[in-house]
């Protein structure tokens, strides 16, 4: 009788287990560790996509719970509401970034290395501008200006790694863009069908 009850406890476990990384954000999660010994830079900008999507669903869930807390006065049912919304929430964020990750591997694809280190070139002098606008302006201790600041180094870091990897060929790990695209799109196909 124990070892029955045993087996139908690891076989739930096994498949709850199971459930857990069929979900987009375990996904991700996978795509940020198997990316981290050979592409650090894109696992670190992986990792931060869940990180947005956690904060974002920790964000919707308190505003649920201090919505439905007054209406509540056990406060079983705000918690339940919370909890569901976090997961939808959760969901939904890591379904637009692994849908982003495949648009934007597709547009790379399309339009090569050239044109896409251009358009990083471009959108880093973009934000470097706002940021000196911003620093000009006096508002250099805000929660927008610290946003800012992080999307600016992360365009400026994302920058110099493409340029290093993919326009360099003197430097030693020196990459062909074309396959590496190749190589993503399908490591990310195959990560979406949990493969």
């Amino acid at each position: 009788m124990i070892r029955s009850l045993w087996s139908r406890l690891r076989s739930a476990g096994r498949s709850v287990w199971h459930f857990v990384l069929e979900t987009q954000i375990a996904r991700l999660v996978i795509i940020a560790w198997r990316l981290w010994p050979d592409l650090k830079l894109p696992s670190a900008l992986v990792a931060l996509l869940v990180c947005g999507c956690l904060f974002l669903a920790v964000a919707t869930a308190r505003t649920v719970h201090l919505t439905l807390a007054p209406a509540s006065p056990t406060g079983i049912g705000a918690g339940l509401a919370a909890a569901l919304a976090f997961l939808l929430v959760l969901e939904l964020a890591a379904l637009t970034a692994t849908a982003g990750l495949g648009l934007s591997l597709q547009l790379a694809r399309d339009l090569g290395r050239h044109r896409i280190a251009a358009l990083l070139a471009l959108a880093t002098l973009l934000a470097v501008a706002a940021t000196l606008l911003r620093l000009n302006a006096g508002d250099a201790l805000g929660s927008d200006a610290a946003v800012t600041f992080g999307f600016t180094a992360v365009l400026l870091a994302l920058t110099v790694w493409f340029e290093r990897r993919y326009r360099n060929p003197g430097w030693r790990r020196f990459r062909d863009f074309h396959v590496d695209v190749v190589e993503a799109r399908r490591f990310l196909m195959r990560a979406a069908h949990g493969v």
